[in-house]
């Protein structure tokens, strides 16, 4: 078992706090993202996993046994970096074999791991190359297969991906997530990227300002977003929002923006009646907005628009107009055409609006 549990644990530089009270639990097997902006603590996180930052107060369990004065050596972990740390001066084979050699293993020990770690990963005929001969990609490769020749109870990567080119990046997602299919080892994952947490990982952590702000498998997270920074920094392109208020009259409650227009009657959203009078913002995701109501739903909020740019990228477009001074894109099928510089309705889908306290943050539900 490699489950890796917080139990409030913080770290603070000076008075400078970088990770505020994270209180879960990695599972045994799991991939699990540490996704943020830069500076949100995800790469503390990280490190005080691996021993290389000290915990500041909490406790930190893995496989049982806190770890918190336990030196990186004796955690049975592994870890990649973004710049591949490899050594220059020596071959695939020899980075791959050197810390299994520190550790006393035979030479036909030696051999057998790292064999098995270059099938694994595909790099074979790169084992007499040195750094330098290599792509940036095969580098990783190589920096992935030190930590696999280890066989360690937990894998970390601190945005192993970031040096990449957009290509290379794909590749290297798909690479990666069939190391864990493979291996079935936890895997505790780094990275800024959204598209990148979006793809890799059983559950996302989002962080922002050293706090876990929800965890959640992806689905749930773009579904289902727990306050406005989360909604709006997962997805792409992120949710489009709008400032306005709950009103009431004889046909019940309405949402209108700050101009005083009438963006949404909200049927079925009983969550909204303590809301009667108060600040809210409203998101919706740019694929619920269409340039006519789409087939098999019911309820739209209709409201003119000015479609100021359209991106064709083939299989969709993006079109980008105002509403309150705010941008608003509507991601749209091939089907679903408009022009740039037209004057036209779009539809928002009534039910797929998300509703958030203009104060806290936090979104408005039924629980």
């Amino acid at each position: 078992m490699a489950a890796i549990k917080f139990e409030r644990v913080s770290k603070v530089y000076g008075k400078i706090p970088a990770v505020k009270d994270a209180d879960f639990e990695i599972r045994d097997k799991e991939f699990m993202v540490l996704v943020g902006p830069s500076g949100c603590g995800k790469s503390t996180l990280l490190r005080m996993i691996a021993g290389l930052e000290e915990i500041s107060s909490g406790s930190l369990f893995i496989d049982d046994k806190l770890v918190n004065g336990l030196p990186p050596k004796d955690r049975d972990i592994a870890i990649v970096f973004q710049n591949y740390a490899l050594y220059p001066h020596m071959t695939a084979f020899d980075n791959l074999a050197f810390g299994l050699k520190i550790r006393g293993l035979s030479k036909k020990e030696i051999k057998i791991k790292v064999d098995e770690a270059a099938r694994i990963l595909e790099i074979e005929s790169l084992l007499d190359r040195k750094p330098k001969a290599m792509s940036g990609g095969q580098r990783q490769r190589v920096a992935i297969g030190r930590a696999i020749v280890r066989n360690p109870k937990v894998f970390l990567f601190d945005e192993p991906l970031s040096n990449l080119d957009a290509k290379l990046r794909g590749q290297m997602r798909i690479e990666i997530a069939r190391l864990h299919q493979k291996l079935r080892t936890t895997i505790v994952y780094v990275t800024h990227d959204q598209v990148e947490a979006m793809t890799l990982g059983d559950r996302i952590a989002v962080m922002n300002k050293g706090e876990i702000l929800q965890i959640d498998t992806p689905n749930n997270l773009y579904a289902h977003p727990k306050n406005l920074f989360v909604a709006g920094f997962i997805g792409m392109p992120p949710m489009n929002f709008v400032e306005g208020r709950i009103g009431k009259d004889q046909e019940g409650l309405y949402f209108q923006d700050h101009s005083k227009t009438l963006l949404a009657r909200t049927p079925k959203r009983p969550e909204l009646e303590p809301y009667l009078d108060r600040e809210l913002t409203m998101g919706i995701r740019p694929e619920h907005i269409h340039p006519y109501p789409a087939k098999g739903v019911v309820h739209y909020a209709a409201f003119q628009a000015h479609i100021q740019f359209v991106e064709r990228l083939g299989h969709e477009s993006f079109a980008f107009s105002t509403l309150q001074d705010q941008q608003i894109v509507a991601r749209l099928t091939p089907e679903e055409t408009v022009e740039p510089l037209s004057e036209m309705a779009l539809y928002f889908e009534i039910e797929k609006m998300h509703f958030f306290d203009k104060g806290t943050g936090e979104a408005v539900t039924g629980d």
